[in-house]
């Protein structure tokens, strides 16, 4: 869940689209304006760091490292290029060594369709997950060790591994393209001004189900700031405070996975975007062991 707050917290900051991954108003889909961004968040001497990069690659090249699906149609680019999106996020605990955890997916820069993702975690609960996405559903192959000895070496010796295919339910409606959490920083990536009356509604898969989340404008507040901001080589330091446009995302499954629903975000997310540049400014969401933050900007990089 939070790394899906982190990535849709970027990925609203430059506006809105809907379910076919247009601009609400029926432009195409722009690039964003930035390339990387870094967050922090602190919380009774806990510490969370996430940074994020998107990174543009050729089609024909990074399709050869995809991993085969069993079963389904496999998803595959419809030009030249794809998108690799990856977010890197270290938890800082009291007491305890830290979490580190990471997210790569490619997928189509025109509506973000995603092809591949790996999932990994170490520190707690380690795993190792690649999913493979297609028309019908998405595999999952999963690696993790067996014991505590196989934790101290590397993932590719960890000899508990597993396969599963998730099938998508039949007759979802106003779900194409289906997304996956982190590309929710690009499908929402139209460089405009947020309506605050609108309200969209994306079809998402996460873990093991598919969610809708629907993203609600509420009044502009006033929010502190303080982040270093460059641009090709220079770099200037933004602070101060001024008003936000705040934004809550909220989710429910569609279906269920084997009776059993997994929360996506739980108790909403609230973002805060600055209205002239379209940055994101503060989220306030869930995190596991930790519990609710406030992750602030504190670096951004622009194209």
């Amino acid at each position: 869940m939070w790394l899906a707050a982190f990535a849709a917290l970027a990925g609203i900051s430059a506006g809105q689209v809907d379910a076919a991954g247009t601009a609400s108003d029926g432009a195409e889909v722009r690039p964003v304006a930035w390339s990387f961004l870094a967050l922090q968040a602190e919380r009774l001497g806990n510490r969370v760091d996430a940074e994020v990069w998107i990174t543009a690659l050729t089609a024909a090249g990074e399709q050869t490292s995809f991993l085969l699906s069993p079963k389904g149609t496999p998803l595959r680019p419809n030009g030249p290029e794809v998108l690799k999106l990856s977010i890197r996020i270290r938890i800082d605990l009291m007491g305890r060594s830290p979490v580190r955890i990471e997210n790569h997916v490619w997928f189509d820069p025109k509506d973000g369709t995603p092809f591949y993702l790996i999932r990994t975690r170490f520190g707690l609960d380690d795993y190792y997950q690649a999913f493979r996405f297609t028309r019908e559903g998405v595999f999952r192959r999963q690696r993790e060790p067996a014991s505590a000895a196989e934790v101290l070496r590397p993932l590719e010796s960890w000899t508990k591994v597993g396969e599963h295919f998730y099938t998508h339910p039949a007759n979802v409606e106003n779900c194409h393209p289906i997304l996956e959490t982190s590309t929710l920083i690009y499908l929402l990536c139209k460089a405009a001004a947020y309506d605050p009356r609108s309200r969209s509604s994306l079809c998402v898969f996460h873990k093991r189900q598919l969610h809708r989340v629907s993203l609600q404008a509420g009044t502009a507040e006033a929010v502190d700031f303080d982040f270093l901001e460059k641009r090709g080589g220079t770099e200037a330091r933004r602070s101060g405070k001024g008003s936000a446009n705040r934004i809550r995302l909220e989710s429910r499954p569609i279906g269920s996975y084997r009776g059993e629903v997994e929360d996506l975000f739980r108790d909403g997310t609230l973002l805060y975007l600055s209205p002239e540049g379209a940055l994101p400014l503060v989220a306030s969401c869930e995190l596991p062991v930790i519990g609710r933050v406030e992750m602030k900007l504190r670096e951004a990089h622009l194209n």
